[in-house]
């Protein structure tokens, strides 16, 4: 099934091209996210081991930066690329609306394919993040990398 391709930018950097399976996916600023395009291809009924390839280039220098603001100042910012190649966690085809990209401080991402935003409690990032994601898109910095989230969800429930 072709699903559309929505990005969630949870880090500092700003992301100028993002590839899934190599097709070109859109970019995101820092703490941005929610547009789609289109569209990947997934299998209609999930299998374990699905994975999906993901490169990003990313400015090397992040937004809150100022020492690196000034060092390029009127010149193009370097950019890294990173390359992952990432299981997508399981899903029900009449569920899914789209492909949820998360990226996430320190170069990590997570996948997610449904229908549902972070802030639902059903979505899978709860799992793992309590309501860390759920708080709205915004760089994560300085909250990452996430320790007992979930145990202070559960035991604040």
């Amino acid at each position: 099934m072709n699903v559309p391709v929505a990005s969630y930018n949870f880090s500092d950097h700003t992301v100028s091209d993002i590839w899934v399976n190599k097709a070109w996916v859109g970019s995101v600023i820092q703490g941005g996210g929610g547009g789609s395009t289109c569209c990947v291809s997934l299998p209609y009924r999930y299998a374990p081991g699905t994975k999906i390839t993901l490169d990003w280039d990313r400015y090397d220098c992040t937004i809150s930066n100022n020492e690196c603001l000034a060092k390029y100042k009127g010149r193009q910012w370097p950019i890294k690329r990173i390359h992952k190649v990432v299981e997508v966690p399981p899903y029900q085809a009449k569920d899914v609306a789209e492909l949820q990209l998360a990226l996430l401080p320190n170069d990590e991402i997570r996948v997610y394919a449904g229908g549902v935003y972070f802030s639902h409690l059903q979505h899978p990032a709860w799992k793992e993040f309590g309501d860390l994601l759920a708080r709205g898109l915004r760089p994560l910095e300085g909250e990452w990398p996430v320790q007992n989230t979930r145990l202070k969800l559960e035991a604040s429930q």
